[in-house]
């Protein structure tokens, strides 16, 4: 889908089609006729509301183990979380269990570092953070406090939850609370989307609408542009904590990047994509550490690699529609 158009999709689901909540009003730009059925967008997504008053088809599925890496792959034409076996990617597995987010669509993914708690960022009109406990896909509690059209979710070792908002904001909130402790604006902060922490607590940020990655320090209140290179509409971020190792998923050229923080602002690696990659987790504990996920709306797939491979070894399509989240995991 041409860039512009997603653009003017995303306005036209904030202010005339979405429901949201902020009382603001817009005249909605005339937009091309499409024929598919459900829009993402560099944005505000945008669901028909056909397509927002039943289950997906995999239905109801009870709670799922947790004794293996496990990945979670958020469903935007589904309103469902889908949950896989890491170790069965290359069979191209059903899911094991499915989360049927409580309103809107699911995007953004993150869990504490114990795996005790799953975020779910909850989009188009949804307007919150729903908490699952760890194993259950029944949902405990809401964040909306602070919430507006959350797009990218990250949790720092101390437990604070991390949710980029549009309009551009990043809120803070401290573990066990539902009120934000900080809100971060300004900067060059335009369209933030996809974030992922280092080993030092510092949040990256992935901003599409300024073309730039930020980083803000921890314990910090206003971001930095790293000034990376080649960038192209950045998405999706992932980090090796051990190593430093950035990917960046850039939809808008149809790319992936990868850079070494602390070193130079060129990629040291840079791959195509499947026509529109998107979401990108990186499996930080457990086995198999390093393992990295990647989906591609080109495609309405997602793409498993090897630790330090940049050539996919799995293809995910099984049960998937729309994977606009993605987090890989060993709760």
């Amino acid at each position: 889908m041409d860039v512009s158009l997603r653009r003017a999709l995303g306005i036209a689901a904030l202010f005339g089609l979405a429901g949201c909540s902020s009382g603001m009003t817009s005249q909605s730009p005339s937009l091309p006729s499409q024929n598919t059925s459900a829009f993402v967008h560099r944005g505000v997504p945008f669901i028909p509301f056909a397509l927002r008053g039943g289950l997906s088809p995999h239905s109801i599925h009870p709670n799922y183990a947790t004794n293996a890496s496990l990945v979670f792959e958020a469903d935007q034409e589904e309103t469902a979380v889908n949950i896989y076996q890491t170790a069965d990617l290359a069979s191209n597995p059903a899911p094991i269990a499915t989360i049927h987010v409580a309103a809107g669509c699911p995007y953004g993914l993150a869990t504490d570092k114990k795996g005790k708690t799953l975020y779910v960022d909850d989009n188009c009109g949804g307007n919150d953070v729903e908490e699952y406990a760890k194993g259950s896909t029944t949902l405990e509690t809401k964040i909306t406090d602070g919430i507006s059209n959350p797009l990218g979710a990250a949790v720092d070792e101390h437990g604070t939850l991390y949710v980029s908002n549009y309009p551009a904001t990043i809120t803070e909130y401290t573990k066990g609370t539902t009120t934000p402790s900080k809100t971060i604006s300004g900067g060059g902060l335009t369209d933030p989307f996809g974030l992922a922490l280092d080993k030092k607590g510092n949040l990256y940020i992935a901003d599409f609408g300024a073309d730039a990655v930020f980083e803000l320090p921890a314990g910090g209140s206003s971001v930095t542009n790293l000034n990376l290179q080649s960038l192209g509409e950045p998405i999706g971020l992932a980090i090796d904590e051990k190593t430093g190792i950035l990917w960046e998923t850039g939809g808008g050229d149809n790319i992936v990047n990868v850079y070494q923080l602390g070193g130079s602002t060129s990629p040291i690696e840079t791959f195509s994509g499947n026509g529109d990659p998107y979401a990108v987790s990186l499996q930080e504990k457990g086995k198999p550490k390093g393992e990295v996920l990647e989906s591609d709306l080109g495609k309405d797939a997602v793409y498993a690699y090897a630790p330090g491979s940049y050539t996919p070894y799995a293809t995910l399509t099984n049960g998937i529609e729309l994977p606009t989240g993605l987090l890989v995991v060993k709760p």
